[in-house]
């Protein structure tokens, strides 16, 4: 197949055309303005890869606390920041800089004490009780939290902002959500060494230190990159800021697509679950007559299995062409998670060519799931132009800080799970730390709620989706209409 006179340029000067100032068709987001967003992404998502999905780990077996406390902890102030969100949403959504924008300042605001603080959240200080070092990580935690609630309803809010016409949308989207894919695959790549005692010679805790700094404190910088994009779309003289809180989360009720995925998420959160690194830290396969632990052997399948549904990110918008639309996407999506999950816990991880198979497994799942992120942010995006065509108001900070909100809440409920199921599992740190086994009990039950128990989780979240109806119809007419109250209101 001849290759375009792009893909020609593509692949002499990968690096120009990454950040080309022009757009390659009239009305079309600049690449440059996408490899930014992208970065931006990427970085935010570094940082988030540690903070936000590896404090649990940190607290329990380096800082020794108790992993029920931990789950209190973390789900409680998850769960403050997530009603937190829509105060975040609500004062992005009421205020105008001086300059008309009003995502792309709340990004740059935030991008240092983010960085700082989700550095700091990795510290330990050697405080002499299990009260204190609980103490100083709550207080830290609230911080960088929410601080990145600004942030991140203003860096996602973007995705909305950054264009009128849904396809680029959609587009910015798919470069962000490859952008934040690697900055995440960084960090489970790079921390196989949390096993035991580290590798390298190095204890959890300097293992911890080194990666907090390169992810949460550059990676937090490197977000931004976001500030080289552009806000296309602002609010319509009669939308602007002024409108109270209660009014700003009433709009909430005209958007049906996002109440149904806050639905659809919370479900998934209520089933069983527990990290991974809880299930494979202790165990080791034999490879070649040498002795590999298993957290090397998941990095390397993670990565290789994952390269499929990572592909399927570049193809994001003509996959869900082929298969109908985004909604059959997020449905197809679902009923994979499931049947690979089941066909998993049936290979078992006890021997190596096991473990291969559960993850060539999840490397089938990742084929639509890899873009099921794409898929309902996509769709999200698209509601808030919905909200403005229904209600003349333009709600970016409220409907992606709700976004936020829904994901948190997950978090908290998952979190508050987790450490229920470590205490169901009589997980020990001590015998983590001190190189012995877990308890018979522990070996029992471990895998079959590390796999089956999400399982549930997404049989009761497709329900909410079965009822997700936006066809291109009514999208296409929302778009010419917001387009002439745009042009009129010029």
């Amino acid at each position: 197949m001849a290759l375009s006179d792009q893909q020609r340029a593509a692949l002499r000067h990968p690096v120009r055309w990454l950040f080309n100032p022009e757009p390659d068709q009239p009305d079309e987001i600049p690449r440059r303005e996408l490899t930014n967003y992208t970065l931006g992404l990427m970085g935010q998502n570094m940082l988030y890869g540690m903070a936000g999905n590896k404090f649990f780990h940190f607290c329990t077996n380096v800082l020794m606390i108790d992993p029920r406390t931990v789950g209190k902890m973390t789900g409680a102030i998850t769960v403050f920041d997530a009603l937190n969100d829509p105060v975040a949403g609500a004062i992005i959504d009421n205020y105008r800089f001086k300059d008309g924008r009003k995502l792309l300042p709340w990004v740059k605001l935030t991008v240092a004490p983010i960085a700082v603080l989700g550095f700091l959240l990795f510290i330990n200080w050697g405080l002499p009780s299990a009260g204190l070092r609980l103490l100083y990580s709550a207080f830290i935690y609230v911080m960088w939290d929410i601080c990145y609630s600004f942030q991140d309803a203003a860096l996602w809010g973007m995705s909305a902002a950054i264009s009128p016409r849904s396809d680029q949308r959609a587009r910015a989207i798919q470069w962000a959500d490859i952008g934040g894919l690697v900055g995440g695959v960084l960090v489970e790549f790079l921390l196989p060494m949390l096993s035991g005692n580290g590798a390298f010679g190095l204890s959890q805790q300097q293992v911890y230190f080194l990666f907090a700094f390169v992810l949460c404190f550059c990676g937090g910088f490197q977000t931004y990159f976001a500030m080289g994009t552009k806000e296309r779309v602002r609010s319509l003289p009669d939308a602007g800021g002024g409108r109270s809180f209660l009014r700003n989360i009433g709009t909430l009720r005209h958007n049906y697509i996002l109440l149904l995925f806050l639905a659809s998420e919370l479900l998934d959160a209520i089933a069983p679950n527990l990290a991974e690194i809880y299930v494979f830290q202790q165990l080791t396969y034999q490879v070649n007559g040498r002795t590999i632990p298993a957290p090397v052997v998941v990095a390397i399948l993670v990565s290789l299995t994952g390269i499929p549904g990572s592909a399927m990110k570049l193809f994001a918008a003509k996959v869900a062409e082929k298969v109908g639309g985004m909604k059959r996407l997020l449905l197809i999506g679902r009923v994979m998670d499931i049947a690979t999950r089941v066909l998993a816990y049936a290979a078992g991880i006890k021997t190596l060519p096991g473990v291969i198979m559960v993850y060539v497994l999840e490397g089938i799942s990742t084929l639509p799931n890899g873009i099921y992120g794409i898929a309902m942010r996509s769709m999200i995006s698209d509601s808030v132009e919905y909200v403005e065509w229904k209600t003349g108001q333009r709600t970016e900070g409220i409907t992606m800080s709700t976004r936020n909100l829904m994901s948190k809440m997950k978090t908290a409920i998952r979190s508050f799970i987790q450490g229920w199921c470590l205490h169901f599992l009589q997980f020990s740190a001590d015998s983590v730390e001190l190189g012995r086994p877990q308890n018979a009990h522990f070996h029992k039950w471990v895998f079959p709620v590390f796999k089956l128990g999400p399982a549930l989780g997404a049989v009761l979240a497709l329900i909410p989706l079965l009822f997700l109806k936006y066809p291109d119809s009514l999208k296409l007419q929302v778009e010419e209409e917001l387009a002439q109250r745009r042009a009129a209101a010029e």
